[in-house]
């Protein structure tokens, strides 16, 4: 039995989204313009990607990448503003999609909650926030949303 089959279509499409909530998260805590959301975004693409790819990756993933593939799960969240709302909205669907591996797939869960927490540091690395003035690859807004993400995943900085 495949991790995918422990959870309906809904809770799977849930749980496949996370790296990708993890990744709107950083990106929308501090926009870095359009090159560098495009690059961000694709640095979680090339996380899950990357993990899929090695032979010891999380199965889970593994499974998440192959529906990526297949075009069954959906990478496109919604629109990256930085609402506050938006925000929260990200946090809740976050934590639904990590509560759901804690409960039907507990064998995966906390290397998976360290995955994507990888998966977010990958994302504030991949664009320097003010790149015309010389920038920082990690910027303060996103040290705050890599601290806030890793409280609510419980995996240490």
């Amino acid at each position: 039995m495949t991790i995918k089959n422990a959870f309906t279509h809904d809770e799977w499409q849930r749980v496949g989204s996370a790296p990708f909530l993890v990744a709107m998260y950083v990106v929308a805590s501090s926009l870095s313009g359009p090159i560098g959301i495009v690059r961000e975004m694709l640095a979680a693409e090339k996380a899950v990607t990357r993990e899929a790819a090695q032979p010891d990756g999380l199965p889970l993933v593994k499974e998440i990448e192959a529906d990526l593939v297949a075009g069954t799960l959906a990478r496109d969240l919604g629109v990256i503003d930085g609402a506050a709302e938006a925000q929260a909205r990200v946090l809740r669907d976050l934590d639904r999609a990590v509560t759901l591996v804690d409960t039907k797939a507990s064998g995966v869960a906390s290397a998976f909650r360290s995955w994507l927490y990888s998966v977010a540091g990958q994302v504030a690395r991949a664009a320097r926030e003010g790149e015309h003035l010389g920038g920082k690859r990690v910027s303060a807004d996103e040290r705050v949303a890599l601290q806030q993400i890793a409280v609510l995943l419980g995996v240490s900085r």
